[in-house]
């Protein structure tokens, strides 16, 4: 039996959209072992591997991640990825390494993006070819690009999908797209909580609107109150463990939402891996890189432009709120929905509505492609234009990505824990800038065993104080401080190559409390692992 023509469209879009997105991230593809930098990209290659170890092996303490020990929660302290991370569980489960697991996901979002748009414009414009461009855009669009490091803000694919359901309710008032609707937005929530409370305001907004202008029966609408409370039950684990967690990291510091609050100026800030424009405009401060691209934003004007259609101007409307909603306390929007809802307390970067506004352009784009195409009926002009188009939007995004090898293994001392009981690691020194914990934190992909040291969205006072109270290690104040927090061994890595480590390591030998468990080599450097003993 022959498979439907639409399905048959989408197969081949979903091929079209994925050979772009290789064409585009050929670099990434090449090199599944590398990474951008060694922050972000490792956190996140903890954050999936902790998800998968810990559901299947003690799933009550899903949460309670190794890191910041004794802290509890600690997973909370950023987007936990839990959906993004079950999806890479049967890579690692056939031993597929971290690294390309993670890398792989990361791309997925780029390819499942753009097919989740692809449907929801060949829905509203009835053209594939149209529906393909729009697609192509978000796939590809400047913002992924500006968040390359961060695997959450790439996992977009379910909004659009959400926006599907929502438009065939709307249409035909079917049970099912209501349910649809709610599994999408939770999905949403469970593969990057800063969409989903964004996408929550910007659905409604859309929603107000189709009803205008669709004007259904009100007993039409009955099955939204039954969606909204699916979505609520299903969101509730979540949300009463981030409440549980709240009271240990209060809310985010107004001086800190302001930083990354965008202004309208960096609409005009290209990302720094873009080829095409990075050197045509200013540089971009940290987020707030959010120039889209001339074509997202030339065939969005094409779909908003006279004659007026009732749908781009939905989306216009949804346009504004989103860029609004990206200028944070600067724009009219944000501080009342700081004010109004509680999750928006807790985010840091108002700046990542910038999502939203790609989402937006590539929609209304889809329209402007749609006028683009049909402006003749030839099938060679067609043809022509639809190529071009194509052409022009992957030139217009072309990025430079510069990667960096990761180590495949860990050292060798790690080893030493698999013999302990116990044990809870302090990787010494402790560093002020938490981002270069996260290279213990990916070599504990392979042993689990807790630490003090962590990185994360949140940082806890405890961490700060306990750095400042083992100032002066290995003296006796300085190991009693990491016996009170628990801390059974120290680990001092010189292959790391932090200032100062000979020093370190020739007083550790030195010291009576200290006595040591494990003496390797690694990057052509010591390193060596001490049990920390009583007075």
């Amino acid at each position: 039996m022959l498979v439907s023509t639409p399905v048959r469209r989408a197969v081949l879009a979903s091929v079209g959209i994925g050979l772009a997105v290789a064409v585009l991230l050929h670099e990434q593809i090449r090199h599944l072992d590398r990474i951008p930098d060694l922050g972000d990209p490792l956190f996140s290659t903890w954050r999936v591997a902790w998800v998968n170890h810990q559901l299947f092996s003690n799933p009550r303490h899903l949460f309670d991640a190794n890191i910041f020990y004794p802290e509890p929660l600690t997973l909370t302290f950023s987007d936990p990825v839990i959906l993004p991370a079950l999806t890479a569980g049967p890579l690692l489960a056939l031993d597929v390494h971290p690294v390309v697991a993670y890398n792989l996901l990361l791309i997925s979002g780029f390819w499942l993006s753009g097919i989740a748009v692809y449907l929801l414009v060949d829905r509203l414009t009835g053209s594939s070819r149209a529906a393909f461009i729009a697609g192509l855009i978000y796939a590809c669009c400047a913002y992924r690009f500006d968040h390359y490091s961060h695997l959450e803000l790439q996992m977009t694919q379910w909004m659009p999908l959400a926006l599907l359901a929502l438009h065939s309710f709307i249409t035909t008032g079917r049970w099912r797209a209501v349910i649809a609707f709610s599994l999408a937005a939770v999905a949403q929530l469970y593969s990057s909580m800063y969409y989903a409370a964004f996408f929550g305001v910007y659905a409604a907004i859309i929603t107000l609107a189709l009803l205008l202008v669709h004007r259904p029966p009100l007993k039409r609408l009955a099955p939204l109150a039954i969606g909204a409370a699916l979505a609520a039950l299903l969101a509730l684990p979540l949300d009463r463990t981030y409440t549980a967690a709240q009271p240990r990291k209060g809310e985010r510091d107004v001086d800190e939402i302001a930083l990354y609050s965008a202004v309208p100026s960096d609409y005009l800030r290209a990302n720094p891996q873009s080829v095409v424009w990075r050197n045509r405009f200013p540089p971009s401060m940290q987020e707030r890189g959010l120039f889209p691209g001339a074509g997202p934003v030339a065939l969005a004007a094409i779909g908003v432009a006279p004659p007026f259609g009732a749908l781009p101007l939905v989306y216009a409307a949804g346009l504004v709120f989103s860029f609004d909603g990206s200028l944070g306390l600067n724009g009219v929007s944000y501080p009342h929905l700081r004010q109004w809802l509680s999750p928006f307390r807790n985010l840091r970067s108002p700046a990542r509505f910038g999502a939203l506004v790609g989402l937006t352009l590539s929609i209304l784009a889809g329209f402007g492609a749609q006028r683009v195409l049909t402006w003749r009926r030839s099938g060679t002009y067609q043809t022509v234009v639809f190529a071009s188009l194509v052409a022009f939007v992957m030139i217009d995004a072309w990025p430079e990505l510069k990667l960096r090898p990761v180590w495949m293994d860990p050292p060798d001392v790690y080893a030493a824990t698999k013999d302990l009981s116990g044990a809870v690691l302090a990787e010494l020194p402790l560093p002020k800038d938490e981002t270069l914990n996260t290279p213990y934190m990916y070599f504990s992909v392979w042993h689990w065993s807790p630490m003090v040291n962590g990185y994360s969205g949140y940082i806890p006072q405890s961490y700060i104080q306990l750095r400042s109270d083992i100032a002066r290690f290995p003296d006796d104040e300085a190991i009693d401080a990491l016996r009170r927090r628990g801390v059974t061994h120290v680990t001092i890595n010189c292959g790391l190559g932090f200032p100062g480590c000979d020093e370190l390591l020739d007083a550790m030998r030195r010291a009576p409390r200290l006595r040591m468990s494990a003496n390797t080599r690694w990057m052509g450097a010591p390193v060596q692992m001490y049990e920390l003993l009583a007075p």
